[in-house]
């Protein structure tokens, strides 16, 4: 990590960091293998709270700490849940996959290191991301673990990572992605050195927002109208946890 950029954080929760360098909110995962579970979730959704209510920030970037940037959903976490409390728990992973896909600020995913599954859901739910070269995976596996994708998360993955070859070879076939991979595909937007990740992506995000930044409610909008048909497949998602979870 760039010490002149992650200099003193901002605020510091269950293995989270926050830090502003700049006119860039900053958020740090420390968690191991940063697998997704409620606390994981719930601490993330109080930072993104600060980020929001800074009005100077103009962008956001999630990265992480050692190997991993997110090694997906927490499986055995969620084995010890009660049915009404994972399709809670599933419907609240779902909500954090919404505000990042819709925030109303310029988002990029850092890779540091590995992003499994549900990890990778949630790097691509970001506007742009960069992976530092030459180590990592970016890979999709859901269907070597045997799960399922939902619509909500189709929705977007269709145009993320794009139809054909990429759908076939990324979604359906779980492919692992090198670094060099992942940028020749276009499912990342640069690979720059492991030492200098965090720089250039503060550059790049810079790169698009400028000096005077997104109008937040523009940028919120659009990504409305460009995501409009996830929202419809978000709602019929979270109606059928829902459902699900009432018959119980």
């Amino acid at each position: 990590m760039s010490s002149h950029i992650l200099h003193k954080p901002q605020r510091e929760l269950n293995g989270m960091s926050l830090y502003f360098f700049q006119d860039v909110a900053i958020i740090v995962f420390s968690r191991g293998e940063n697998r997704l579970n409620l606390e994981f979730v719930q601490t993330l959704d109080t930072l993104l709270d600060d980020v929001q209510s800074s009005e100077t920030c103009k962008g956001l970037i999630t990265t992480g700490s050692g190997k991993f940037y997110g090694n997906g959903l927490d499986l055995e976490w969620m084995a010890t849940l009660t049915q009404p409390d994972l399709y809670s728990f599933i419907s609240t992973f779902q909500r954090l996959l919404k505000r990042i896909l819709y925030f109303p600020l310029p988002t990029l995913a850092a890779l540091n290191g590995h992003a499994y599954a549900g990890g990778a859901l949630f790097a691509f739910a970001h506007d742009l991301r960069t992976f530092h070269q030459g180590k990592g995976w970016l890979c999709l596996n859901e269907v070597f673990i045997e799960r399922r994708f939902s619509d909500f998360h189709l929705s977007f993955l269709k145009i993320k990572v794009g139809y054909g070859k990429n759908l076939t070879d990324a979604v359906v076939l779980g492919r692992r992605f090198t670094p060099e991979e992942a940028f020749t595909a276009g499912l990342t937007h640069a690979i720059p050195k492991e030492s200098v990740l965090l720089a250039e992506s503060v550059r790049l995000l810079k790169a698009f927002h400028g000096k005077s930044g997104y109008p937040r409610d523009s940028l919120a909008n659009m990504k409305e109208d460009v995501y409009r048909d996830c929202l419809a497949a978000y709602e019929k998602d979270i109606q059928r946890f829902g459902d699900l979870a009432s018959k119980l």
